[in-house]
């Protein structure tokens, strides 16, 4: 049985499923290296846009402001995600490069894989205290959400 597993970047320090964070900050201007071509499917898509929904209904019951999807932002995660399917686990590997290519002074991240719902996989980061600060942080206001074959990235900058 494949049971579903979730990793957080985002605050002071970085640890594979652990709730610990890590920001970058970029003082200058950033030529966005382009990805090889990511084809979505419907059901990836859907997944992705119900599980940004639910993060700002969220948000919002906690008295946050909701955050703007951010294509860019959804592209970069969906790269990701696809990324960890085809190795086969979860990862924050390259999360540096996602982060400079966003263009975005700070960003973290959340991922999991094997949710079969946007609800389930929401529900697993609000229990994170990692991943739960990082979808309520204050400074975040862009997002981007990408799924491909059970692994999730949400990506949250400002």
């Amino acid at each position: 049985m494949r049971y579903p597993a979730i990793a957080v970047v985002g605050g002071a320090a970085c640890a594979v499923f652990a709730a610990l964070t890590l920001h970058f900050s970029i003082s200058s201007a950033f030529a966005a290296a382009s990805g090889p071509a990511i084809s979505a499917t419907a059901p990836d898509d859907r997944y992705a846009e119900r599980l940004a929904e639910l993060v700002n209904r969220y948000r919002e019951q906690q008295g946050k402001p909701p955050l703007v999807v951010d294509r860019k932002l959804a592209v970069l995660a969906r790269e990701h995600s696809a990324a960890m399917a085809q190795a086969g686990r979860l990862t924050h590997d390259d999360f540096q490069s996602r982060f400079r290519r966003s263009g975005y002074a700070m960003c973290v991240e959340n991922v999991g894989w094997n949710y079969p719902t946007p609800q389930a996989e929401l529900v697993a980061w609000q229990r994170s205290p990692g991943h739960d600060r990082n979808l309520l942080d204050t400074r975040v206001q862009h997002m981007g959400i990408g799924a491909a074959s059970g692994y999730v990235t949400f990506i949250g900058c400002r």
